[in-house]
């Protein structure tokens, strides 16, 4: 399987166990071993220093912050310290209130419903269907952005919105 067909299979979002057993022929007890390894992996220090920050997302989280919008970062890692180290790397450090990471063990609304303002409006900016529904569930205003691994077509069947390319074509003022 090519990078580009294991990219088109998680854009139509077919999951890491179909395409181990369709693809591969793997069993229930290997897609275990699998799903273990893949997340003993996936936020090691070599593997997210491969992550690069967007072009004009730093100029844009400073312009909203300027603006005097509230910046909180939600996150679905595993590791709190390694997140914000990674944040801390690309220079975003104080463009953001706080930090809120599942760490596996919460769930995104929870940790996001003690920071709403109940007269303001507020967005969830996110680039998967969870992050829509979560914003939903929580009555915030939904924004998805293309640069995740979700198509178009996939994210507009959580109704967010609006849809941008990019967060830097996002205006919580439009």
């Amino acid at each position: 399987m090519s990078f580009d067909e294991y990219w088109q299979l998680k854009r139509n979002k077919v999951n890491h166990e179909t395409i181990l057993k369709q693809q591969f022929n793997y069993q229930s007890g290997e897609i275990d071993v699998f799903n273990v390894r893949w997340m003993e992996l996936i936020e090691e220090n070599n593997w997210l220093k491969l992550d690069m920050p967007f072009e004009g997302v730093k100029e844009h989280l400073a312009s909203l912050k300027d603006r005097g919008h509230h910046l909180y970062l939600v996150t679905a890692r595993q590791f709190k310290d390694r997140a914000i180290n990674q944040i801390s790397n690309f220079g975003w450090f104080d463009l953001f209130d706080d930090y809120l990471v599942t760490e596996q063990k919460y769930d995104k609304a929870d940790l996001i419903r003690p920071f709403l303002q109940p007269k303001e409006i507020s967005w969830m900016v996110g680039d998967t269907g969870k992050d829509i529904q979560t914003g939903k569930l929580l009555n915030m205003k939904t924004v998805a952005v293309l640069t995740g691994f979700l198509s178009r077509q996939s994210l507009i069947n959580y109704a967010p919105d609006q849809i941008v390319s990019s967060l830097v074509e996002f205006d919580p003022e439009r």
